[in-house]
């Protein structure tokens, strides 16, 4: 590597978190035309397909009515709507998120390596790398959904053993009883959501930038590598995240109000920007880590 990237990589070292933010800010300027092509050719189908499974809850209603009827049917509880419209959005947007968004997220890996190596980008070239590494990045998401499918299996058997739990303790109400077991083992399931999350966006960045590192390998090396970054990742995780969510209000707010093509095209780019600023963010935090 040359000197002068020596010497950025371990400037970045020195980055705090909002350095970071700024660092990445930096990079996507610097190559906006690459990111930019990422962001519409390999992105923006993840957000047509969440704007679309929102399309079809809103006009169609009974698609998320279906979905409690099964779950109460299975756990015996009337679960939140909330959570059934999850599930709808999560089965559509499947497709797209292990294909194209995998794709993306290994092209823009590539491209902030390349621009830290001091590599000149070539778009034909990120592709074929890209390629080359979703299948490590698709091994790689299948034990992180593995890990966070034993999460949520936690939780439901906890609402399942709910009804035995409150009749022990006397209380009779269903409701109280299913929003109190909701109320204690929520807090821990989402501190260790949000740890699995940030966990897996490094773990993916790894899987990308290094060869023969991929899978339960790289989240086991990611955890260790963010040692002392952690609350930097879990800040940067829920900054994109309040970025993704209100895109999906904004969309929501101009469905119910009429929205033209237009519209949804500047929000699918709007959407697909920030998951290349997130995985951007992902890349930087890697280097400052390594370093």
């Amino acid at each position: 590597m040359p000197r002068r990237s020596a010497q950025v990589l371990e400037s970045i070292y020195l980055m705090n978190t909002a350095e970071i933010f700024r660092e990445s800010i930096r990079i996507i300027l610097l190559h906006p035309a690459h990111f930019h092509s990422i962001s519409i050719f390999l992105f923006s189908p993840l957000p047509v397909s969440l704007f679309l499974s929102h399309f079809l809850i809103h006009h169609f209603p009974q698609i998320p009515s279906s979905t409690v009827t099964i779950t109460e049917y299975v756990f015996g509880y009337h679960l939140p709507n909330l959570l059934s419209k999850t599930v709808v959005h999560i089965i559509i947007c499947i497709p797209s998120s292990i294909t194209f968004s995998l794709l993306g997220r290994a092209a823009t890996a590539q491209a902030v390596s390349d621009s830290y190596n001091r590599i000149n980008l070539d778009g034909r070239r990120l592709i074929m790398r890209s390629g080359l590494a979703w299948i490590k990045l698709l091994h790689t998401r299948f034990w992180e959904l593995l890990i966070i499918l034993g999460l949520f299996g936690g939780l439901l058997v906890g609402l399942a053993s709910a009804q035995k739990i409150t009749y022990a303790l006397g209380i009779c109400s269903r409701e109280i009883g299913l929003w109190g077991v909701l109320g204690f083992l929520g807090i821990p399931f989402c501190v260790v959501f949000a740890h699995v999350m940030v966990v897996g966006n490094m773990a993916n960045v790894i899987s990308v930038l290094e060869t023969e590192c991929y899978g339960l390998d790289s989240l086991w090396k990611a955890k260790n590598l963010m040692e002392g970054r952690r609350k930097t990742a879990l800040v940067m995780a829920l900054s994109s995240n309040l970025g993704f969510r209100l895109v999906e209000c904004l969309f929501e707010l101009r469905m119910s109000m009429g929205i033209s093509m237009w519209e949804i095209s500047v929000l699918i780019s709007m959407y697909s920007l920030i998951l290349v600023f997130e995985t951007v963010l992902n890349v930087v935090l890697y280097y400052a880590c390594k370093c």
